[in-house]
């Protein structure tokens, strides 16, 4: 149930971020995810936060890349999302992708890491379909969701 409320969280703060949505922002004297942040994420820097019903997110970039990390209100890290490229999906993944979509466009890549649990999230645009696609790091892919041309 705790994976499916990340997964639910993270997808949720992407699609809102990406609509315009509205979250509350948060200070840094009432963040309870402020000291597990430093602790996690050392060196990150542009760190925005917010809120919301399910969870404290905080955009920022570490080592270049843009990342969200998602914390419960006890200040527990829950999970990351960050956007990766082809070149940085597991060979297994890639593959896979190479095996059952040949030369189709794949873009949106992101990455979910829940602790123990990483999968990769994109949209793969075929002749006909585009499928939004969840890999695990075994090579193991599922379409998520199939909208048509």
């Amino acid at each position: 149930m705790k994976k499916i409320l990340i997964v639910f969280v993270a997808a949720a703060t992407l699609i809102s971020t990406s609509a315009f949505a509205k979250s509350e922002p948060i200070g840094e004297k009432n963040n309870p995810a402020l000291k597990t942040f430093q602790k996690e994420f050392k060196g990150a820097t542009n760190v925005i936060w917010s809120e919301s019903k399910e969870a404290i997110t905080a955009a920022f970039v570490l080592n270049e890349s843009r990342v969200e990390a998602y914390f419960d209100y006890t200040g527990e890290l829950l999970g990351t999302a960050r956007s990766v490229t082809f070149t940085q999906l597991p060979l297994s993944v890639v593959k896979e992708l190479n095996s059952r979509y040949e030369s189709a466009p794949i873009y949106d890549i992101i990455e979910y890491n829940t602790g123990a649990d990483t999968f990769y999230q994109m949209v793969v645009d075929t002749p006909t379909k585009r499928l939004v696609i969840r890999a695990m790091v075994s090579g193991e892919i599922s379409v998520q969701k199939k909208i048509k041309k």
